[in-house]
């Protein structure tokens, strides 16, 4: 029988890797000091709804209860986490920090990277705003892919005020800017073109916005940010962003965190900061955040936030094309027959143990370690235990 598409079984082996990766995310996450959240599967499609994009809305999984009720698989984490914190939550001190590794579902054209379920992992610092907390989103993000074995990822990072300061400059209208925004965020100059003679800008500003969006970089970006986003707002952004450069410079990975005006995110989601991390033979991002602020008050309460995610398959992708294989090397330490007793002690010392259920006799049980690549087999008679070490060389992988 063939899977419904964008699901996949994970069989032993795979699944022990992608395990091991989850438990190096999860590591990184305690020590941040981000208590672990899990919300449930499915919940009331109204809540969701009240949290989610128009695209994510698209994008869920729907159904009714037997009497009626509208229900819808997660799509991610982070609007469930806001529905607890608004409610059940409410009077924690704050800033809260929680974290989780979780799947999600998203009805979707399956593709390389882009399954319609798939693991999420992330962090989300609420209750706290300004460049401090944005900082730490990030920080968490660029350890946490080191921790899996990704050091050399890169990193963009930007603030959408910096681009509302730099149409404000010039004079669009409100239904405008939000043409503008949709095709910088798609990098699709044709449109901008197109949008610059149709509403009349001068030519040498969008010449130097149209630069600013193609540009990559750190300084150079700022001071073309400042000269054309001169409003408050996006100065003070543009005061943040060189605030995290200078402090990831000083932990020794400021080479791996670049200024991409044109990094956006979801226009109805993220209200100034965001960042992705990704590789450079990658096709897709491996993780991505940023500051909501607008969130929680769709759920009554009134606080900033900040959070990040990564997708565990996109990591085992990475991974798996550098042939970087986490996998152990045997599944077995040792093989034991006839004894529960020497069993049981064999697994109080830590080790894994396989127990013979089929009578095998002395040979068949060397012959199946050594087919195994099992290093040590029990052979119980009676009260008497034999001790076999079987030399690797000898073992079949």
């Amino acid at each position: 029988m063939r899977l419904p598409p964008g699901v996949r079984d994970w069989l032993p082996q795979e699944f022990a890797f992608k395990q091991s990766v989850e438990d190096r995310i999860a590591v990184v996450f305690d020590r941040w000091s981000y208590a672990r959240i899990l919300t449930p599967t499915f919940e009331s499609y109204e809540s969701l709804e009240r949290g989610l994009g128009e695209k994510l809305m698209r994008q869920t999984f729907r159904f009714s209860d037997p009497l009626g009720e509208e229900l819808a698989l997660r799509t991610e984490m982070t609007t469930p986490i806001a529905r607890v914190v608004s409610t059940r939550l409410r009077n924690a001190t704050l800033p809260i920090r929680l974290s989780y590794i979780a799947p999600a579902y998203r009805y979707e054209e399956p593709q390389l990277g882009r399954m319609r379920e798939f693991t999420q992992a992330g962090a989300e610092l609420i209750g706290a705003a300004g460049a401090d907390a944005d900082a730490e989103a990030l920080f968490m993000a660029v350890e946490t892919l080191d921790a899996v074995g990704l050091a050399d990822a890169q990193f963009d990072i930007n603030d959408s005020a910096i681009v509302d300061g730099a149409l404000l400059s010039l004079g669009l209208s409100a239904a405008a800017v939000r043409s503008w925004k949709e095709a910088i965020a798609a990098r699709n100059l044709v449109d901008l073109d197109g949008f610059a003679a149709r509403d009349g800008v001068r030519t040498e500003r969008y010449a130097l916005l149209r630069r600013l969006v193609v540009t990559r970089g750190t300084e150079d970006v700022l001071a073309m940010a400042r000269e054309l986003a001169p409003n408050p707002e996006a100065q003070a952004a543009i005061y943040r962003l060189e605030r995290i450069l200078a402090r990831a410079g000083a932990l020794g990975f400021g080479s791996r965190i670049a200024i991409d005006p044109a990094l956006l995110r979801d226009l109805e989601y993220y209200t100034g900061f965001v960042f992705e991390g990704f590789l450079g033979d990658l096709g897709f991002s491996l993780c991505g955040g940023g500051r909501y602020d607008a969130l929680l008050p769709r759920f009554g309460y009134d606080v900033p936030a900040v959070g990040w995610m990564v997708g565990v398959e996109r990591i085992l992708l990475a991974l798996e094309r550098r042939r970087v294989d986490e996998r152990r090397s045997r599944e077995v330490d040792v093989f034991v027959v006839g004894s529960d007793r020497a069993a049981m002690s064999e697994r109080a010392r830590g080790r894994r143990v396989r127990v013979d259920v089929r009578g095998l006799d002395r040979n068949a049980a060397i012959a199946y370690a050594r087919h195994k690549s099992i290093p040590r087999v029990l052979i119980a008679r009676g009260e008497e235990v034999e001790e076999i070490h079987l030399d690797a060389d000898e073992q079949t992988p």
